[in-house]
């Protein structure tokens, strides 16, 4: 393990406690169990409807719709204690340790070093995380998702295997601490406001993708579509990487917005696309539905051409002087940031620990990137010379092969190794690979 990558394996780690909202509990707290997890909800009164003038029905609780109740079990504790007995033969839970360890030991152990990283952190700056507050971000959560507290945690039990116990203390808990952790550490700045609203009340952008691995091939197609601009989707279906969009001859499901992640890929598609050259002045020379852009490179190994289907016009209506609208798009940058900035610390934090890890036998010094006979080499750059080999042709054509108006095309460019990192989990996920928005606020306009 070394800093260089612990950074990235630790902001991935940060990034992955979104996912389902919420954070662990304390060391106090952990050592309480469940109680105060799963408290019952207040009954509600019963409706005193009638059916067909009979009766009166009761009501029913959402929470109590098709989840199972929760059940306390107590386990053993001893390691020579039976944890399951088979035909009157013993296993112990010493036995059923060993074979969690090998099997899952190394992940379950990450999560420990992270959360004993976070404790220290968090007592270094003489702040904790309470159980009330734990308690309180899992109603929150909840409430976000439309449901009940109980409905929402026997959901997390019944079909992603997180008990209440767990979800308190491995999600909801270092989900606050980082953020207490934070506190001071993120300024939106008007710049910062301007961009999110454009990204969130502005112009949207319909278009196709052709996803490929290699520059020269990107290249190669580039010089075709120039020829047949109409043989987009066939290229799409045939030749592109995608596997989301490849049978929708590279139709996207989501607009692209702008300043959208990765930023590369959505400035590049909006300057080309629907921009244009801010110098030329001559309206006939704007982009326009069928246009395409040249290579841009949207991580190390992918490179895509975009064709424009339409834009969706922004919401002329709103404007951020509007402090309501203001206060919105506020909220969305601050999480943002807030997420961003949590990546940061936690990075640092994992910088600045000594960590011997015997499970895989790895030793991770405190600050190694800064000792003498680290090798790392950050003036390393990649083999390629993207911009040696970009084509200084027009970057789109008309339907039918008339020929477009001259428009120098930008050199793609290339992309951090986070923004690398965060194009290739939208593959894997086989999600659409163009960028999508920053998060919008429910009911906000499309």
């Amino acid at each position: 393990m070394i800093a260089k990558d612990g950074g990235r394996a630790a902001r991935a780690w940060v990034a992955g406690l979104t996912l389902i909202g919420g954070a662990t509990a304390s060391p106090a707290f952990a050592q309480q169990g469940p109680r105060g997890l799963t408290k019952p909800a207040p009954a509600a009164p019963t409706a005193k409807a009638t059916v067909n003038g009979g009766a009166a029905a009761p009501s029913v609780k959402r929470d109590q719709i098709d989840v199972p109740p929760l059940k306390e079990t107590a386990i053993p504790v001893n390691p020579t204690d039976a944890i399951a007995i088979v035909n009157g033969q013993v296993i112990s839970r010493s036995q059923l340790a060993d074979e969690c360890v090998a099997r899952k030991g190394k992940e379950i152990l990450e999560t420990l070093i992270n959360r004993s990283l976070i404790e220290q952190a968090l007592k270094a700056e003489k702040k904790e995380v309470t159980a009330a507050e734990i308690d309180r971000e899992i109603d929150n959560v909840a409430e976000r998702f439309g449901i009940g507290r109980e409905a929402w945690l026997r959901t997390l039990d019944k079909e992603r295997g997180i008990s209440p116990f767990q979800y308190a203390r491995d999600v909801i808990y270092p989900a606050l601490a980082m953020r207490k952790l934070c506190e001071g550490k993120v300024v939106v700045t008007d710049n910062d406001l301007k961009l999110a609203f454009e990204a969130q009340y502005g112009d949207k952008l319909r278009c196709r993708l052709i996803m490929v691995d290699k520059l020269s091939k990107a290249q190669d197609i580039w010089e075709m579509l120039k020829k047949n601009p109409a043989g987009f989707e066939k290229i799409a279906q045939e030749q592109s990487m995608d596997l989301a969009t490849r049978s929708l001859g590279g139709l996207l499901g989501e607009p692209i917005t702008r300043h959208a992640h990765p930023k590369n890929v959505s400035d590049s598609a909006f300057l080309q696309l629907v921009d244009g050259d801010p110098a030329d002045k001559d309206p006939s020379h704007k982009p326009k539905d069928g246009d395409f852009t040249g290579p841009i490179q949207a991580s190390e190994g992918a490179w895509i051409i975009l064709r424009r289907e339409g834009v969706i016009p922004g919401n002329a209506a709103v404007s951020l002087k509007d402090e309501n609208v203001k206060k919105k798009v506020h909220e969305i940058v601050y999480e943002v940031k807030m997420k961003e900035t949590m990546g940061v610390v936690f990075e640092n934090i994992m910088k600045g620990a000594e960590i011997e890890n015997k499970l895989v036998g790895t030793v991770k010094l405190a600050n190694e990137d800064q000792h003498p006979d680290a090798r790392l080499d950050g003036e390393v750059k990649l083999m390629s010379n993207p911009e040696s080999a970009t084509p200084e042709a027009p970057a789109a054509a008309e339907a039918g092969g008339a020929a477009a108006a001259p428009r120098k095309l930008p050199t793609p460019v290339s992309v951090s190794p986070e923004t690398a990192a965060e194009f290739e989990k939208l593959k894997a996920t086989k999600t659409p690979a163009a960028p999508t928005a920053v998060t919008p606020s429910p009911g906000a306009p499309n």
